[in-house]
């Protein structure tokens, strides 16, 4: 399954051994035949430089306007950018190999390919040569080593969850750095369940060398998007900090993190008048940081482009990895997915390499624990962080069902009022969450929201995610349209359950039935919907970017700054004061991503009772009329929420 090709070079000449499946020897050999090639350094700097080229063609066709790839086509196509790397990658094949391993090399049937090469040969990206036939990417998954530095699967363990740390634009003078961290930590947010991952984003120049060195020790996965800083001394390497400070590799090392893998999408700093080329500089940055311990690393060849496809070939990759397939193979199906999606000349698919063993798997999706374990809901984590009016109604639920448990009773019909009421409850949030999308969309047809029915509210929302879809937009929360058909079946289920039993058609006999059914059904859509918590329900008590939050039950809300670690600057806060004026007194839907708010006060209004405490309700009432009630009781409920320890 795995072919290990080991490279040494002396001179102008190297020297192949080949380990195959464990066991020693050179399978591609003849009797008392040697693999060796000559290829002199010339040869290999000037494919070097054309590939420098090329990557710089590309470069500059990606910052043509958007929407220009039918103008690209007619004005560039005599360029073929894939087709020159295939012809200067075969021609640098049929040099490097000897005539046997070539024929080795095109009819082998291993899947995993890996390098190991001597540290003159560091910079040479094995992976987009060609055979003839095809690119040594699309045949094997394919990685990298330099000899001494070499990462064996004993020493990798999988793990059933993983700790993530994205550090985004340190320095706050990369834009497209900030944004890949904050869109990644939103994606791994929305599609990868907190089962299985811990997210923590930092960024900005407050983040220290110190903040660094203490949020690394933990961690599986690192990802990092800002400056790199390259000495030429593989320990003075590192990541380039606010005020000119630099996190070294050495530091890296001392500190005793052993993440199992580390991303990179960088751009170069100054280099010092080092003369290497882009590929040389990568490789050898990502061997300074191999070094520090038993990490591999996902980088570039060369400098990408600041866009939407880079971004997209990293969620692709990380999609990859938690399916639970290898490093090799994931970025291998990322490469696919660019080559298939891209612009003819974009090269993005060109330009990652892996240095460590493509066999190596970070997160096993075939978990070791039940999947009943796996899959339970957390029901505190509910009360504390899911939308106000969710959390309530399931809180409601959850004393019935636990003092049921404890007495040893079936389902009674008061478990199952809770059950249809936690329904309704999420039914009319979602609906006014999808509505308030809709709306964002100006869509030329209104869609009311028939509070209090649920059938007409189910009808009503999945019309408005049927346009939504229909145009290919999204709603702000990016898992949300997804989630909700994937349980359109069930929602409309417990609709029609809760019609019955509202109509007097149920016997008491089928309470305990109905209920465990209900429950299975709400469970399994609230498992689905933990996402949310990456996204802000306020209430906007006055502009600014610290607002009255309103996940989880009353005895959790409080006043938060509603942005990010990556956004803690003064044009934020000049925008989100900008934006929260107009919205004082209205509950809002936030994505703190986009620091996009969706006005939800035509659907719903919270306001303060005579004794202190919160109402909340769906409603009817126009925006004017709802925007009026919510205004006057929004200064009651921030006096008591002061009145609270505020987080």
């Amino acid at each position: 399954m795995l072919t290990s090709i080991i490279i040494d070079r002396v001179g102008n000449t190297n020297v192949f051994n080949i380990v195959q499946d464990g066991g020693v020897g050179n399978p591609a050999l003849k009797a008392n035949e040697r693999l060796q090639s000559i290829i002199d350094d010339d040869l290999i700097g000037e494919y070097l430089e054309e590939l420098g080229r090329i990557a710089n063609i590309s470069r500059s066709l990606s910052s043509l306007p958007r929407g220009s790839e039918e103008s690209q086509a007619l004005i560039f196509q005599h360029l073929n950018l894939s087709h020159k790397l295939r012809e200067i990658g075969e021609a640098l094949f049929k040099q490097f190999f000897p005539l046997p391993l070539q024929e080795f090399i095109r009819d082998s049937q291993q899947s995993y390919l890996y390098f190991h090469v001597d540290a003159a040969l560091a910079s040479l990206p094995l992976e987009i040569l060609h055979d003839g036939s095809a690119f040594l990417w699309e045949k094997f998954f394919v990685g990298k080593a330099i000899k001494g530095q070499d990462i064996s699967l004993s020493d990798f363990h999988p793990r059933e969850i993983i700790n993530m740390l994205i550090i985004a634009d340190p320095r706050e003078d990369l834009d497209w750095a900030r944004r890949e961290g904050e869109m990644l930590f939103e994606h791994l947010g929305a599609f990868v369940s907190p089962k299985k991952i811990n997210l923590t984003l930092i960024g900005g120049k407050t983040v220290t060398k110190l903040n660094i060195l203490n949020a690394i020790l933990d961690k599986d996965i690192i990802h990092f998007a800002g400056h790199l800083h390259y000495s030429g001394n593989p320990d003075e390497n590192g990541w380039l900090l606010a005020d000119g400070k630099i996190l070294y590799a050495r530091e890296f090392k001392m500190s005793g993190a052993q993440p199992k893998l580390i991303f990179c999408n960088s751009c170069l700093s100054a280099r010092s008048g080092q003369q290497e080329n882009d590929a040389s500089w990568y490789a050898h940055f990502a061997a300074a940081f191999i070094r520090a311990g038993r990490t591999s690393y996902v980088g570039t060849n060369w400098e990408l482009p600041d866009r939407q496809p880079t971004l997209e070939f990293t969620t692709q990759f990380y999609d990859n990895i938690f399916q639970g397939k290898s490093l090799g193979e994931s970025l291998q199906q990322s490469r696919s997915f660019a080559r298939e999606h891209f612009s003819l000349n974009d090269l993005t698919w060109a330009s990652y390499l892996l240095m460590g063993n493509p066999m190596q798997t970070v997160f096993r999706a075939d978990s070791l624990l039940p999947d009943v374990t796996r899959n339970m809901l957390d029901a505190e984590d509910v009360i504390m962080h899911y939308p106000f009016p969710i959390a309530e109604a399931f809180e409601k639920f959850y004393r019935i069902f636990s003092a049921e448990e404890q007495a040893g009773q079936a389902g009674s019909e008061a478990r199952l009022k809770s059950l249809f009421y936690l329904f309704t409850q999420c039914l009319f949030f979602l609906s006014g969450l999808v509505l308030a999308n809709y709306r964002l969309f100006n869509f030329p047809k209104p869609i009311a929201f028939p509070f209090p029915n649920a059938e007409k509210t189910l009808a009503a929302m999945f019309s408005a995610l049927g346009a939504v879809r229909a145009i290919k937009a999204q709603t702000l929360a990016v898992n949300l349209l997804e989630t909700l058909y994937i349980h359109k079946d069930n929602l409309e289920k417990v609709a029609t359950l809760q019609k019955r039993y509202r109509s007097g058609a149920l016997r008491e006999a089928e309470f305990e039935t109905y209920a465990i059914t209900v429950q299975y059904l709400l469970e399994s859509l609230l498992i689905d919907l933990d996402f949310l918590r990456h996204y802000g329900f306020y209430m906007i008590v006055e502009p600014g970017h610290r607002q009255l939050s309103f996940q989880g039950v009353e005895r959790h809300h409080a006043h938060r700054d509603i942005i990010l670690p990556t956004q803690a600057n003064a044009m934020t806060y000049t925008e989100l004061l900008e934006k929260t004026s107009y919205l004082v007194g209205r509950c809002v839907f936030y994505s703190p991503v986009k620091k996009t708010f969706l006005d939800l006060s035509p659907f719903m209004r919270i306001s303060a009772e005579e004794d202190g405490s919160y109402s909340f309700g769906f409603t009817k009432a126009g925006a004017a009329a709802e925007t009026a009630a919510s205004g006057a009781a929004s200064a009651a409920i921030a006096k008591k929420a002061r009145s609270r320890q505020t987080t």
